[in-house]
C-alpha cells in the first residue's frame, strides 16, 4: 500500500510540476489540464489505482508538446519516472486477497485429505503387523519396510502442506506480498519433491508387496491343494491382512497424490 501510494505520489508531482510551467506562462488550458490530473489521482478508487496512474500519465503525456521548451525540458524526467511508476502500480495490481483465499482454503483440504489417508494408512500397517507377528517373515523383502517409508514420508508432506496455508494467509497482510509468493514457490518445489520422493518409494512398497501375494497365492496351491496347512506353513497362505497391507499402500499413494495436485493448484493461482 506505501509503496503503491508513492508511486501515485510521483505521478502527483508531475502534475503539479505542469501547474508550475503554466502558471510562468500563463496558461488557464494548462492549468486545468493539471488540476484535472491531480484530481484523477485523488478521486480514484484504490482498486482502481493503476488505471488511474495510466490514465494521468497519459493525459499528461499527450499535453507535454503544448508546453514550450524549457516546460518540456523541466517536465521530461518527472515524466519518466510517472510513467515507470505507472508500469509498476499495474503490475502490482494483483487481487491478492483472492490468491491469498483460495490457495489457503486449498492448503487446508488437501491437508485433511493427507492427514486421514496417512493415519488410517499407518494405523492398518500396525495392526497387520501386529496380528501377523513373526510369521510374517522378511519385512525388508515383502514390502512392508518400503510402504512404511512412503508412509514416513507422507507424514512429512502433511506438515509440509501446513505450511502452505500459513505463507498463504501472508499474501495478504504482508508488505511485500511478492516476495511472500516467492517464498510459497520455494516452498512448494521442495513439497513436490517431498511427495514425488513418497510415491516413488510407496510405489517400489507396492511391487514387492504384490509379488509376495503372487507367491503366496502359488505357493499355497501347489503344497496345501487338498489338505490342511499346519504350523509354520501358514504364514505361506494368502490371508486376509495381506489385502489390508495393498489398502494401506494405496492410501499413502492417494495422500501423496492429493500433495502434488494442491502444489499444482496453488501455483496456477501466483502470478
Amino acid at each position: 500500500v506505501h509503496s503503491r501510494s508513492g508511486m501515485l505520489s510521483r505521478i502527483a508531482a508531475a502534475a503539479l510540476l505542469v501547474e508550475c510551467v503554466s502558471g510562468f506562462s500563463a496558461s488557464p488550458m494548462l492549468s486545468s489540464m493539471a488540476m484535472t490530473s491531480r484530481s484523477s489521482l485523488v478521486h480514484t478508487p484504490a482498486s482502481h489505482g493503476a488505471q488511474g496512474a495510466l490514465k494521468a500519465t497519459s493525459l499528461l503525456s499527450h499535453r507535454l508538446p503544448l508546453l514550450g521548451e524549457a516546460g518540456r525540458q523541466g517536465l521530461a524526467a518527472p515524466l519518466r519516472q510517472a510513467e515507470d511508476a505507472a508500469a509498476v502500480v499495474s503490475s502490482d495490481s494483483t487481487n491478492w486477497d483472492k490468491i491469498s483465499s483460495k490457495a489457503g482454503n486449498a492448503s487446508w483440504l488437501a491437508w485433511w485429505a493427507q492427514a486421514i489417508l496417512s493415519v488410517v494408512s499407518g494405523v492398518t500397517i500396525c495392526f497387520a503387523n501386529a496380528v501377523k507377528g513373526v510369521g510374517q517373515g522378511n519385512i525388508i523383502a515383502n514390502g512392508i519396510f518400503l510402504a512404511s517409508m512412503g508412509l514416513a514420508l507422507s507424514f512429512v508432506n502433511v506438515f509440509w502442506t501446513w505450511g502452505y496455508s500459513r505463507i498463504s494467509a501472508k499474501l495478504s497482510t504482508d508488505e511485500d506480498p511478492a516476495g511472500q509468493a516467492r517464498k510459497l514457490r520455494g516452498v512448494i518445489r521442495f513439497g513436490v519433491i517431498i511427495a514425488l520422493s513418497g510415491m516413488l518409494v510407496t510405489l517400489f512398497g507396492a511391487e514387492q508387496i504384490v509379488g509376495t501375494m503372487v507367491a503366496k497365492a502359488i505357493t499355497g496351491s501347489l503344497l496345501f491343494s487338498g489338505t490342511t496347512a499346519t504350523g509354520a506353513a501358514t504364514g505361506m497362505q494368502l490371508q486376509a491382512l495381506d489385502i489390508f497391507v495393498v489398502q494401506a499402500n494405496t492410501n499413502t499413494l492417494l495422500a501423496h497424490l492429493a500433495s502434488i495436485i494442491n502444489s499444482l493448484y496453488i501455483t496456477t493461482l501466483l502470478p
